[in-house]
């Protein structure tokens, strides 16, 4: 009985650990920045605050304490009718790895290593065509820059889905991430959210993840909405090709 106690509860510990690193480095640029002087915030998605009218600013304040982390976007002037924004975000996992560096219940890595201080600089180019009153669609290409103050084992990779891709560029140094999005209105309270996400980390053995999502926005009223939906993942791990299907779901706040 205590075994599986202790196995039910590593298990939540994991779907706790793919939430945060979904949430946190998953989040691509929004398809349109929030007016100035706007706040929006989700159970699990990022405060974002319109900085200026072309200029937001986001970040996950509760998990400041576990992951540092700030993105800012900017709508840049429109180019062959296409609309043009950049993001550029700065995530620092090393607390977080910390804390899960330990054996038992909760541990990921063994403590027989070392994590050192890992910096990842995440800089995203989007074009958006307008296809007409109620829907849009959008590409994305990005590169992810790593740092690292010392060369990581990759015994101390955690092969989780949506996780290891993440954290995969402190080991290779670098990943380029594209991504085709497709947005608009089902109804006047109902929004639908679809995209295709590719994640590659050349010259690893584990390069490719290829992710799926699909988000359902419903709004509640005139300052909240709720989300609901899935992420579908076939990413290649260090133990060979694996499929994961992720539910989704979030309420939002907006004022």
């Amino acid at each position: 009985m205590k075994s599986y106690s202790h196995q039910s509860l590593n298990n939540s510990i994991k779907i706790i650990m793919v939430g945060l690193v979904t949430f946190l480095c998953a989040t691509a640029a929004a398809s349109e920045n929030l007016p100035k002087g706007k706040f929006k915030i989700g159970l699990f998605q990022p405060l974002r605050y319109g900085l200026s009218e072309n200029i937001e600013i986001s970040t996950h304040p509760v998990l400041m304490f576990f992951i540092p982390n700030l993105a800012v976007q900017k709508r840049h002037p429109g180019w062959a009718g296409l609309a043009l924004a950049s993001r550029h975000s700065l995530v620092v996992p090393t607390p977080l790895l910390k804390l899960v560096t330990k054996k038992g219940v909760g541990g990921f890595i063994s403590p027989e290593f070392d994590i050192p201080l890992m910096i990842a600089l995440k800089n995203e180019i989007q074009l958006k065509r307008t296809l007409n009153d109620s829907w849009a669609l959008s590409g994305t290409a990005g590169l992810t820059l790593a740092y690292c103050s010392k060369k990581l084992d990759k015994r101390t990779t955690i092969d989780l889905p949506v996780v290891f891709p993440r954290l995969g560029v402190f080991y290779n140094g670098y990943g380029i991430n594209f991504m085709l999005g497709f947005t608009g209105a089902l109804s006047p309270r109902l929004g639908l959210l679809t995209d295709l996400n590719v994640l590659l980390l050349p010259g690893m053995e584990e390069d490719f993840t290829f992710e799926h999502k699909n988000l359902l926005t419903w709004a509640l009223s005139s300052r909240a909405d709720i989300q609901i939906g899935y992420k579908l993942i076939c990413g290649e791990y260090p133990f060979g090709v694996q499929w994961h299907l992720l539910p989704l779901l979030d309420v939002l706040w907006r004022w």
